[in-house]
């Protein structure tokens, strides 16, 4: 190709691609960068790029030495070059960028060198976020206790994780190739079948279960298991997902111990409830797949072919889900004095507010705030913004239809605690039927299509763990009122 027509694609190029063009010519000692180039490397339109600051762009060491390597390469040994290196523009914006070089040769020497620039960095950073992602998947699926297989669609066990066959007590090669059902009691065998037929014709998205299993050493196992089906772009079944989580330890515990002080009859409750927070959410997956495939589907098409990679993200997604919630529930019994600080109350209500304001405008809600700007609690700040967001998101989630929602915020002093009320005239609770369930772990009280049952658990754990407590009142179709009192702020 004739260096001019070279010259007239890269041109071309640079419209529809956007990518910056430049040269630099050795014989007239000069270099030109074409107006993509500078807005690229982010310098005025009036930017001239001399031979003393051509490398000044390049702060990251591994970047500033690949470039002058290939560079060197280029005008020394007339070898092209195609690379990605990340540069700092005069804007101090790092960014990552690909550059290409074209050496010029005439009698054996350099006379220019030619090429593109073309700013990939969003294509980087989303290749990093991806490898991060498959490098957690890797190390969670290695490592985690919980017991993971991948099924075929006859239940045959193609692959599992070393937690998986540690809870049955077989090797992993002895496993695999093994149907699952033959380590299923057989009083639960029968049932096991229909769930998984279920899952199977699509009548169900998730089959989750307890069940008994067989241990190598003849023991009885008492699990839980979730059962997904993956499928292909298509919605063709590929394999089933199975997730183990040996509840053994915990039913023994709670037979033994159904007798002792109330507290220990707690701890036990918590060990339940800490394979239900597992467990349970288990089921709730597909939703952190989304940004994965998406990234997968546009940078690595040429891993849709490759079976084991959605299964891994799926797994790792649902799996992180879980374990944010135990590190909260584990934080909130472990909470370190040091970590708490004297915090605004109004500041961070009005950022709690700015941070759902696209809620807020898409219900129609209207919201009145009485908070004096001096007013402070004792807290630790991810508390408190948890504490507030629930709060004020269950007020807007259970809102009466057809009615305009209002909410009011009010907080004041109260001796040697700072009272905060949030006030709404939505759906509202029947107190006297609910009771104490009403924080209880996995209870849901209207029929929403987002409901958990966990959001006010952890809120009334972190006010608790605080050191503060949380009161409601509510009646049907009148409202609620939930009032929490917390240390104040200005006598620590």
């Amino acid at each position: 190709m004739h260096r001019q027509n070279f010259k007239s694609l890269l041109e071309k190029t640079a419209i529809y691609a956007k990518m910056g063009s430049w040269e630099i010519d050795f014989e007239k000692e000069e270099i030109y960068w074409s107006k993509v180039t500078k807005l690229i490397h982010e310098v005025d339109e009036d930017y001239q790029c001399d031979f003393e600051n051509i490398w000044s762009f390049y702060k990251d060491p591994y970047s500033l030495k690949l470039i002058k390597d290939s560079f060197n390469k280029a005008i020394h040994h007339n070898i092209e070059y195609d690379i990605k290196v990340k540069i700092t523009t005069a804007k101090s914006k790092n960014i990552w960028v690909r550059a290409i070089g074209i050496p010029e040769f005439e009698d054996g020497k350099c006379v220019s060198i030619y090429g593109l620039f073309q700013n990939i960095d969003k294509e980087e950073r989303k290749q990093e976020h991806l490898h991060k992602q498959l490098q957690i998947t890797n190390d969670v699926l290695k490592n985690t206790s919980i017991g993971i297989a991948f099924l075929d669609k006859r239940g045959l066990i193609k692959n599992t994780n070393d937690g998986f066959c540690q809870i049955l007590g077989y090797s992993c090669e002895a496993i695999e190739g093994t149907y699952f059902n033959e380590y299923i009691n057989k009083k639960d065998l029968q049932s096991f079948l229909q769930g998984f037929n279920k899952l199977k014709e699509g009548k169900i998205k998730t089959y989750t279960t307890e069940k008994n299993l067989k241990h190598k050493n003849g023991n009885t196992l008492h699990i839980h298991l979730v059962l997904t089906v993956i499928r292909d772009i298509n919605g063709r079944i590929l394999n089933f997902l199975a997730q183990v989580i040996d509840l053994s330890a915990q039913y023994e515990s709670k037979q033994k111990l159904t007798s002792y002080l109330d507290i220990t009859t707690d701890q036990n409750h918590r060990l339940v409830n800490f394979a239900h927070i597992v467990s349970h959410n288990l089921k709730s997956h597909s939703g952190n797949l989304s940004m994965l495939l998406e990234l997968m589907h546009s940078d690595y098409p040429e891993l849709e072919e490759n079976e084991l990679i959605p299964l891994f993200e799926q797994s790792v997604d649902n799996l992180s889900e879980t374990i944010n919630h135990l590190n909260e529930v584990a934080a909130m019994q472990n909470t370190d004095k040091k970590n708490i600080e004297s915090l605004n109350l109004l500041y961070y209500i009005e950022k709690t507010l700015e941070n759902i304001s696209a809620l807020i405008k898409s219900e129609n809600a209207h919201i009145q705030t009485e908070v004096d700007h001096q007013l402070k609690v004792q807290a630790i700040p991810a508390y408190l913004e948890s504490i507030l967001l629930n709060l004020l998101t269950n007020a807007i989630k259970y809102r009466k239809p057809e009615t305009e929602l209002k909410i009011k915020i009010i907080a004041k002093e109260i001796d040697n605690l700072i009272s905060l009320e949030v006030i709404d005239n939505g759906l509202g609770m029947d107190l006297n039927k609910i009771g104490e369930k009403l924080f209880g772990m996995y209870k849901t009280f209207h029929q929403h299509k987002d409901s958990r049952g966990i959001g006010l658990f952890i809120t009334k754990n972190q006010i608790e763990a605080l050191g503060g407590s949380i009161q409601v009142e509510s009646e049907i179709n009148k409202g609620s009122n939930f009032k929490v009192f917390l240390k104040n702020g200005t006598r620590v």
